[in-house]
């Protein structure tokens, strides 16, 4: 009888996680993202170094022309979609794109690796291929977005995850091909990608990520922080603080990093492979550490792992010497590349269900801070390595400065608590929690703050209430959700509902409408 009921646990177990991955077009976004990692962020497709062969090489100048021009179309497609949604709605609001996006993107996959014996007509075909990749790519970040706007936290959690962690596998895959048939792989990845998005966002229509987080008030709320987000861009901006610059900074110091290795021979494509089993390891820490217990899906969180990290590469430099220093320090960016990405999607997609901003300014904004960032670490790599080569300073000296700018940048981005903070806020910002009220100076009475938090402290105090016990009150009685709890105040899922249970019980209710009830 045991051995049966363990059997029918085991089979239900192995149901649910095969509901949970399937359908699999959900995990789209890791051929994108194992697209630009492919492309831009390693040498997977082999023998790549994009328009600027040896036999091409004709400059600095030259240089950061090829390895520049389509980030920075990236960087303009993206600012146009931005600016644009008032006029033109979202990108997911126009069929066509769902198609024309994907297809632009993989014609311009094959014209960035086209290398000709007229040096003139390559570099025409890079720039019709830049100007693709910066179109079909720039909608296509944007649209993947606006699904994981779109679905709950729960499923963020674990399809951005699964996806990145895919992505890097097939990086993988691809690494270990030859010649034609690796490109022709990842050109048909942003169709695969494009293909998976049309499906499931099919399969959303009709669900709402913030069902889970609002109640009805909460809705209306949400509706017109978004009508004011799309009015209003500069507010957008200010709400992120210090969070944009904190991006822009990790892209670029990684960047940096990870360029002064090359694997080309096929001993090194053996080692860039390695990083790439080293990434896989490294994210799935991250993803668990962020999204097992208490959240920690934040900029601060970002830091706390990425700058020890980036600060293990530079330092390889000075302790391994330019070779092995060389290694370790690209293994350590590419994991910390992936990580990133990682990170930064289910990121932004918690920002966006807060109301703060529309999906397209929380997505388009958050990758312009990426290619921003890429950018100028590509001008500041073509600066360092001229340097180097007019013996200027060492690479050892470039590992130091690094690694002080990196320090620097980290303590200005987490002094900064606004930074794409999470919560409930009234339209200065101010956060709406129990604690914060708690934390007001003696002798301020309740004409000193808003009605309904005068009557939530009243009633935690008449109950008894813990301070932490207040803190989750106030969220309920607003009309959050447990999920929202969760996020909001850092702490796990089970815990949320723990005290959730404690409150009911001393306010004597039954349910959060209830408690509602009785607040209002």
């Amino acid at each position: 009888m045991a051995e049966a009921a363990l059997g029918g646990r085991r089979e239900r177990a192995v149901l649910a996680a095969v509901e949970r991955f399937a359908p699999l077009r959900r995990l789209g976004w890791a051929f994108l993202l194992a697209w630009v990692f492919c492309v831009f962020y390693t040498n997977a497709v082999s023998g790549y170094t994009g328009a600027k062969a040896s036999t091409l090489a004709v400059g600095a100048g030259w240089d950061l022309f090829f390895t520049g021009l389509p980030v920075s179309m990236s960087v303009v497609m993206l600012v146009l979609i931005v600016v644009l949604e008032k006029r033109l709605g979202s990108p997911a609001q126009h069929a066509a794109l769902f198609w024309i996006a994907p297809l632009a993107t993989a014609v311009s996959t094959p014209l960035l690796f086209c290398e000709l014996p007229d040096f003139g007509a390559t570099a025409a075909l890079f720039v019709i291929g830049a100007v693709l990749t910066g179109f079909g790519s720039g909608f296509m970040w944007v649209m993947w977005g606006e699904y994981y706007a779109k679905v709950t936290q729960e499923e963020v959690e674990f399809l951005a995850p699964s996806s990145a962690v895919a992505a890097a596998v097939l990086v993988l895959v691809v690494s270990a091909m030859q010649g034609w048939m690796a490109l022709v792989v990842v050109t048909a990845f942003p169709l695969m990608s494009g293909l998976c998005l049309l499906l499931s966002w099919r399969d959303a229509q009709g669900r709402d990520a913030t069902a889970e987080y609002r109640g009805a008030a909460e809705q209306r709320a949400f509706a017109e922080a978004h009508d004011s987000a799309r009015k209003g861009l500069p507010r957008v901006l200010k709400s992120m603080g210090r969070a944009g610059f904190g991006i822009l900074a990790a892209c670029l110091f990684v960047c940096v990093e990870g360029s002064f290795w090359s694997g080309s021979s096929g001993q090194d494509a053996t080692a860039a492979q390695v990083a790439l089993v080293v990434s896989i390891a490294f994210m799935l820490m991250v993803g668990l550490s962020a999204t097992a217990g208490p959240r920690r899906v934040s900029l601060s969180f970002l830091y706390r792992w990425m700058c020890p990290t980036l600060v293990v590469g530079f330092a390889a430099f000075i302790v391994l010497g330019e070779t092995a220093g060389a290694y370790v320090a690209y293994v350590v960016a590419i994991a910390a590349r992936f990580a990133f990405c990682l990170i930064t999607q289910m990121y932004f997609a918690r920002y966006a269900v807060q109301g703060a901003a529309t999906p397209v300014q929380s997505y388009g904004l958050g990758w312009i801070f990426v290619h921003l960032g890429d950018l100028l670490g590509v001008v500041t790599l073509v600066l360092v390595e001229s340097g180097m080569a007019a013996g200027v300073f060492s690479l050892d000296q470039v590992a130091v400065v690094s690694i002080a700018l990196l320090v620097g940048a980290t303590m200005f981005v987490l002094s900064d608590g606004r930074a794409f903070a999470f919560g409930a806020r009234n339209e200065d910002g101010v956060l709406h929690d129990a604690a914060s009220k708690r934390s007001m100076p003696a002798g301020a009475d309740a004409a000193d703050i808003d009605e309904l938090t005068a009557r939530i402290l009243e009633l935690a105090e008449r109950g008894g209430l813990t301070p932490r016990e207040t803190e989750v009150f106030d969220l309920l009685a607003r009309g959050r959700s447990i999920p929202y709890v969760r996020d909001a105040l850092v702490i796990s899922r089970e815990t949320a509902a723990t005290h959730a249970k404690h409150v009911y019980a001393k306010l004597d209710v039954h349910s959060r409408q209830e408690l509602i009830d009785l607040v209002h």
